[in-house]
């Protein structure tokens, strides 16, 4: 009886373990975002939607030319307030990938640059909260640093970081930046960061006991 309990325990430690194992390469895939673009979609023309209809085997790729080249984007059915119904719009995707030090470290220097009293939040939390405002150039400049997540982003005058931080002004609502915000603290893996502080530190510190005397070395 306590063997089989000792089995059935043993058995949930490995599935927490295979369950724990495949978060983390969920994870290392990175989180997929999306951000619908403020431009009207226009279909393809006719004779090449005709064209693929007949001949689905080789079909002709047509690309709305507004749409830059690099570009990951895709067309589905969104929300549409005004009309009070779905609507087909271009979408752009992203993939928000765990961040490299380097890039934790260039988010580090920009969260600074952020000040807020949280107890005048709280009295007045209208007023404060649109004075917060001024932060969205930032707030965008944080998103792109983020997303982009190379050695590039190091360099305070990078064109990608500022063309992606643009397009974040011209494209980003509140609620997306929220959910991209919620992407970014979960791919520093701030928790992982500490425990290797921690690890580090108890390296550093740690005496080896009974070492003997000769092995130990002076201090000038």
């Amino acid at each position: 009886m306590e063997e089989n309990i000792q089995q059935e325990s043993l058995t949930r430690e490995q599935q927490l373990d295979l369950e724990e194992k495949a978060i983390n390469a969920l994870i290392e895939m990175g989180v997929r975002f999306s951000v619908p673009l403020r431009i009207n979609l226009v279909k393809p023309p006719r004779m090449v939607r005709l064209w693929n209809k007949l001949f689905p085997g080789h079909p002709i790729v047509w690309r709305d030319k507004r749409i830059p080249k690099g570009w990951d984007v895709a067309v589905e059915s969104v929300p549409d307030a005004d009309k009070g119904k779905l609507v087909e719009t271009y979408i752009r995707n992203f993939t928000v990938k765990p961040l490299y030090l380097g890039t934790i470290d260039m988010l580090r220097k920009l969260y600074l640059q952020i000040e807020y009293d949280e107890s005048k939040i709280d009295d007045e939390p209208i007023q404060e909260t649109k004075k917060l405002f001024r932060y969205i150039p930032l707030m965008a400049t944080i998103a792109a640093v983020a997303v982009i997540n190379d050695p590039d982003v190091t360099d305070p005058k990078s064109k990608r970081v500022a063309e992606l931080a643009d397009f974040f002004v011209k494209h980003l609502n509140v609620s997306r930046l929220k959910k991209l915000a919620d992407i970014i603290s979960q791919m520093m893996n701030a928790g992982g960061f500490t425990y290797s502080i921690r690890s580090i530190r108890e390296i550093g510190v740690t005496k080896p006991k009974n070492q003997p005397k000769g092995d130990l070395v002076e201090e000038k």
